[in-house]
């Protein structure tokens, strides 16, 4: 029984101890090549800054947007004259169509009060005009930006409506931009990341050629083919993580700097803050970086380490 007992505890420590030589020989490996290493880490971190830029500016262009389609609403006009029952049905009528969020009604009085205002000075409209010429509406604000015309076409059938106004072609554009936008980066991030996977592969494929004649005599002891791929592993996730993280800092520092000088001169463009962008960047060109360098070690060992 104890030496049943035993058996996992030795499964565990030789897991153990395989795991800190595959570290340490990754990190050796790393260290080892030094130039070469170093000119890995910093072209990665070119491509994963270019990377980084596009993300930020999508996720940028993607928050404006976003705010933007927020404040893009249908105007439903009534008629004049509606009892106060005939609006009530208008406003369930309108609440029960798909993807209606929110329902403003907006009387006669208030409309000419909010004209008014936009017109500013000291004149009163009340008191140029014989009626008041402007008509009740109610204001209709959505989910989404392309339920928009559908919603307009449903209002526009209902008997007590005068009239049906919404910023198609604002939003259209709005919505060409935002996947031209989203295009643009999945095309930038893919040729990027296939020029980071070679670069990195051609690094690792440096070393496996210095440690030809070691690989050969651990093959020669019956090593396993993971067992000498897996020190090649851990040097290209290294790699793949340093230049991550100096394209982190970077993108991150540019940005700041950006936000801070829009700030002044463009106070109302609603950029994300630093921090928002900082949790949602950072994470990603880590994760990229390693993923891109262990891919680029598993190519560089696959097509040059025979085992």
């Amino acid at each position: 029984m104890a030496r049943e007992g035993a058996r996992p505890e030795r499964a565990r420590s030789r897991r153990a101890g395989a795991l800190r030589y595959f570290l340490a020989q990754g990190w050796q490996g790393f260290t080892r090549n030094g130039l070469m290493s170093l000119a890995a880490v910093v072209i990665t971190m070119v491509t994963l800054l270019a990377l980084g830029g596009a993300l930020v500016v999508a996720g940028a262009v993607g928050h404006v947007a976003r705010y933007v389609e927020q404040q893009v609403q249908v105007v439903v006009y009534l008629r004049d004259g509606l009892a106060p029952a005939a609006v009530e049905t208008v406003r369930a009528r309108l609440g029960r169509l798909p993807g209606v969020t929110g329902l403003e009604y907006v009387s006669k009085d208030e409309a000419l009060a909010r004209f008014q205002q936009s017109l500013g000075g000291h004149a009163e409209l009340r008191d140029l005009l014989s009626r008041n010429p402007l008509p009740a509406s109610f204001v209709v604000t959505v989910d989404r930006p392309d339920r928009l015309r559908g919603i307009a076409a449903d209002a526009s059938h209902l008997p007590q409506v005068e009239d049906v106004s919404y910023s198609a072609q604002t939003v259209q554009r709005l919505l060409a931009v935002t996947r031209a936008v989203r295009l643009f980066g999945a095309a930038l991030g893919g040729a990027l990341a296939l020029v980071a996977l070679v670069i990195i592969a051609s690094t690792i494929r440096v070393t496996v050629f210095a440690r030809r004649a070691e690989i050969e005599v651990m093959r020669l002891v019956g090593a396993t083919a993971w067992f000498i791929r897996w020190p090649f592993i851990v040097e290209g996730a290294i790699t793949g993580a340093c230049g991550a993280a100096a394209a982190v800092l970077l993108v991150l520092a540019a940005y700041a700097l950006v936000v801070h000088g829009a700030q002044g001169t463009l106070p109302f463009l609603p950029l994300p803050a630093p921090e928002q962008v900082a949790l949602d960047v950072s994470w990603k060109l880590v994760v990229w970086g390693i993923v891109l360098g262990v891919a680029g070690s598993l190519l560089a060992v696959r097509r040059y380490l025979h085992v």
